[in-house]
């Protein structure tokens, strides 16, 4: 998915200051483990392990979401409605639907899916489709098929470490994935989810892009950019932190 690289290209050209953020996050959570110190009570235990699943995601750069990035060493496993919550979270953010109408507004300056034609009918088609691609990759991908086959849909960020094993982690990553009880397995969920939603777009699609050819050609497509997005989570906040230093 092309839903990072650019975008970080053009926010890292505005610096801001975020640590006062930092620190009101940092609060936030000394305050909640202190609470939970005072008052061992089994709901608060529960709400001990819930507060771990939930983890806090700050936006790269306060726009680019994070929703499916794991900074934790020991993450909690996703229940099958925590990993809808994910794929609908990342779906419906803001930030998305923005990326994609300028996709929209930029394929149709490059004449892409030209059987939609130009004009307003033109742009809303591929906007259409563009959302249309957008969730239902992220409902094969976050949520069906990691549910069914127990897999996990996040990165985890190594965030530390020699670069060449944090440069492994995310060129791997499209291949090799987290099991919900621990431990690592071929990513049959990601490769099935692209491959279903490339189907599915046959039915939409214009007919010179629809068939096995095509779709195939989308599905090996998708792999160079999901590893330039993960790349991003994991090497994104320290080039974050290292800009925004230099105000």
């Amino acid at each position: 998915m092309r839903m990072k690289f650019y975008p970080l290209a053009l926010l890292i050209l505005f610096p801001s200051d975020v640590r006062a953020q930092e620190a009101v996050s940092i609060c936030l959570e000394q305050a909640q483990k202190a609470t939970l110190a005072e008052h061992p009570h089994p709901v608060q235990q529960a709400a001990a392990k819930s507060l771990t699943a939930r983890e806090n995601h700050p936006r790269l750069f306060w726009i680019i979401p994070t929703f499916t990035v794991s900074n934790s060493s020991s993450p909690a496993s996703l229940t099958s409605g925590e990993k809808f919550r994910l794929f609908f979270r990342n779906t419906a953010d803001p930030f998305t639907v923005t990326y994609i109408a300028f996709g929209a507004g930029i394929q149709q300056a490059n004449n892409g899916l030209s059987g939609y034609g130009q004009g307003a009918a033109g742009y809303g088609k591929r906007l259409a489709a563009g959302l249309a691609d957008e969730t239902s990759v992220g409902f094969f991908r976050a949520y069906l098929f990691p549910s069914v086959l127990h897999q996990d849909p996040r990165y985890f960020r190594k965030g530390s470490g020699p670069l060449k094993e944090r440069l492994m982690n995310a060129i791997i990553r499209p291949i090799v994935t987290r099991k919900d009880s621990g431990g690592r397995t071929f990513d049959w969920s990601g490769l099935l989810g692209v491959t279903a939603s490339s189907s599915l777009s046959n039915v939409y699609y214009p007919a010179a892009d629809r068939g096995i050819e095509p779709t195939f050609k989308r599905v090996a497509t998708s792999i160079p950019f999901n590893v330039i997005d993960h790349l991003i989570d994991e090497f994104g906040p320290d080039l974050e932190k290292k800009f925004l230093r230099r105000k």
